[in-house]
């Protein structure tokens, strides 16, 4: 079964390019809308990877990740937002994010991103 990866975005058309860009590339994907629905679905369904924009309503991706971290420590996060200061960054990484990029990006950079996560984890025998 392919890697299932998490897009935790509150813009549907940015989530919806995720989910087809990381489908062509052979990904399993589940959507979530905020922090909150993508705790909902990680109840019923694990994942390998989420990636997930740091400000949403209900729930933003700080919040998300911090909760993460205590019940499901060992998925890989990679965290994008518009809104990125060193601060905020450091913040991020200090909490658990794995990865953090800036909007606008290049697709080919998150997915090159992903792909370096599953060859180091298949290296690894994990």
């Amino acid at each position: 079964m392919p890697p299932t990866i998490m897009i935790v975005e509150d813009e549907s058309a940015t989530r919806r390019l995720y989910r087809f860009l990381l489908q062509n590339s052979g990904y399993n994907v589940i959507e979530a809308e905020d922090g909150i629905d993508a705790l909902e679905k990680l109840a019923v369904q694990e994942c390998d990877v989420i990636i997930t924009d740091m400000n949403m309503p209900r729930m933003g991706g700080i919040e998300l990740v911090r909760t993460l971290r205590q019940n499901h420590s060992q998925v890989y996060v990679i965290m994008v937002t518009a809104y990125g200061a060193p601060d905020t960054e450091k913040t991020a990484l200090r909490i658990g994010v794995n990865e953090y990029l800036t909007k606008p990006f290049d697709f080919d950079e998150l997915e090159r991103r992903v792909q370096n996560y599953f060859s180091r984890r298949k290296q690894d025998g994990s």
